[in-house]
């Protein structure tokens, strides 16, 4: 798409996400969805799937689990709207995915200001009604997300609207650890009334400027540091491009051939270590094809790979490191395939025999892959 949005036939990094977090993290990471696409044109964007095809569902649960990524933060907007249908079919298939590290892959119901247009009566009344719906459907799940013991909600927009009285709400549901939408205005995320805590966001400009402007992150985590006995949930994205968004106008966030997403995380470690631990960190987004947000097809590091021979030497020139994890030199002898990994500084390859072989680049976390063309080797 060209809105800077690969192809879904990327080949995409299954290196555990964890590894671009400091080392000693026991940070839940999370990736936000949108279960609203129905597989045909939806709203200008056929991905060519539904969200409540349970092959998709299966596959999703699968790929995210490859990628090291511990749960799902599931964009709700109401229980007549398409994303609580889907998500209904999702929920018992969670049960049967476990994280990397052995745990249950986990989801959080995040409440979208969108309910407010499929509920009746004031606002209030429209988001205690949504909050009693997911109390009784997803909320005692063992596979819910839970802080301190108790359930995360979060709070998408919903702050922004009026009329809402958040220390009535959270009277009314005192088991839930309420996480709202940052906006860094007053109130901010962490300030509003009874706040569990807070969540970043991307924030784009009007102008397509590279590198984009991430201060908006330090501002959060010196924010989150002044309030420490609220959840702090940290967000990274590889940019944003609202091009097939119109109820956005044009808004960006410049990829920087992945260099973006790769600073997310650098912004991160900059505030967080292993005595000082953050509890959730949420990738915006899975699927947000509209905004140029998705890392379901991968993030585009813009890499070409060349390679030559010189006898039984083969030379690899990547057109950058910096976004590569390591090196594969794949060969197929006696009807099976056979790799062995290199660092991603390598240059130079021996090979012991004659053959056809080929060299992958594997990008960094969610960060796409590159093969080369076939290299014989007489």
């Amino acid at each position: 798409m060209s809105n800077g949005t690969l192809s879904g036939a990327t080949n995409v990094s299954k290196v555990n996400v964890h590894s671009l977090l400091y080392p000693g993290n026991t940070t839940k990471v999370l990736v936000h969805y949108l279960p609203w696409f129905d597989g045909g044109n939806d709203t200008g964007v056929n991905v060519n799937y539904s969200n409540a095809n349970p092959t998709y569902i299966n596959a999703f649960f699968a790929d995210i689990v490859s990628r090291g990524v511990d749960g799902v933060m599931v964009d709700w907007q109401g229980q007549t709207d398409i994303s609580d249908k889907d998500w209904l079919v999702s929920q018992p298939l969670i049960h049967n995915y476990t994280t990397l590290s052995g745990d249950k892959l986990t989801f959080a119901i995040m409440l979208d200001a969108n309910l407010l247009n499929n509920y009746s009566g004031s606002n209030q009344t429209k988001v205690l009604s949504a909050l009693s719906y997911i109390n009784s459907h997803y909320l005692s799940d063992p596979s819910y997300l839970t802080y301190n013991g108790k359930p995360v909600v979060g709070d998408f927009g919903l702050t922004a609207a009026s009329g809402l009285d958040w220390t009535a709400i959270q009277a009314a549901y005192p088991n839930i650890q309420f996480v709202h939408l940052d906006n860094a205005t007053s109130p901010d995320g962490f300030s509003i009334a009874k706040s569990g805590g807070s969540f970043l966001w991307v924030n784009p400009t009007s102008q397509d400027v590279s590198p984009p402007d991430l201060s908006g992150m330090d501002d959060f985590f010196t924010r989150a540091n002044q309030h420490p006995t609220e959840i702090a949930m940290a967000g990274a994205y590889k940019g944003f491009n609202s091009q097939y968004a119109s109820w956005d106008g044009q808004e960006y966030v410049d990829q920087q051939c992945g260099q973006t997403w790769l600073n997310s995380f650098t912004k991160i470690n900059q505030y967080y270590n292993s005595a000082k631990q953050l509890p959730f960190l949420q990738l915006v987004t899975w699927d947000d094809y509209y905004e140029g947000t998705p890392l379901e097809t991968g993030v585009d590091n813009c890499l070409t790979l060349n390679t030559s021979v010189s006898g039984r030497t083969i030379s690899v020139s990547p057109s950058s490191t910096s976004t590569l994890d390591h090196l594969e030199l794949w060969s197929f002898n006696n009807s099976a395939w056979s790799q062995v990994t290199y660092p991603a500084t390598t240059t130079t390859i021996p090979v012991t025999a004659a053959g056809t072989y080929y060299v992958k680049a594997v990008g960094k976390p969610f960060i796409k892959n590159t093969l080369s063309s076939a290299i014989t080797v007489n």
